[in-house]
């Protein structure tokens, strides 16, 4: 399995995380196509956790949004984005709630912009990213 995002996408990504101060989150939209997940559009979701600087909660309202907008589409909810003021790798928190979500989640490291992809199942798997050049549509 590859995570496949368009680099305009991933590089507007990069841009939000490291100019914020709080951690960001962001849905990701898209299709699955020969076991390639396919992220194309984005949501940016407002963070209502108690303390933003060192964790995320998605607004509900946001991810009830991005779900509704996909199933009009004919997409699906793809992947979880979001930023931690550190390298790129599942805290104890995002490993349970991952848990909850059977698609990659991709962690940005705020400072410098590094990022992976991950997913859990057993245990921690990182899922490649593949950057492609198609144009596409953000939310």
């Amino acid at each position: 399995m590859r995570l496949k995002i368009p680099k305009k996408v991933f590089e507007v990504l990069i841009e939000i995380a490291t100019n914020s101060s709080d951690e960001i989150v962001l849905i990701g939209v898209g299709n699955t196509k020969e076991g390639d997940i396919i992220i194309s559009e984005f949501f940016k979701c407002r963070n209502i956790a108690e303390n933003t600087k060192i964790e995320f909660k998605a607004d509900p309202l946001c991810i009830y949004t991005a779900y509704k907008y996909a199933e009009r589409n004919g997409l699906e909810i793809v992947a979880i984005i979001h930023s931690h003021p550190a390298p790129p790798y599942p805290s104890n928190l995002d490993m349970k709630n991952m848990r909850l979500w059977d698609i990659p989640w991709i962690i940005i490291d705020s400072l410098t912009g590094a990022s992976k992809a991950w997913m859990v199942d057993d245990n921690v798997v990182e899922v490649p990213i593949e950057f492609v050049d198609d144009d596409c549509g953000r939310n």
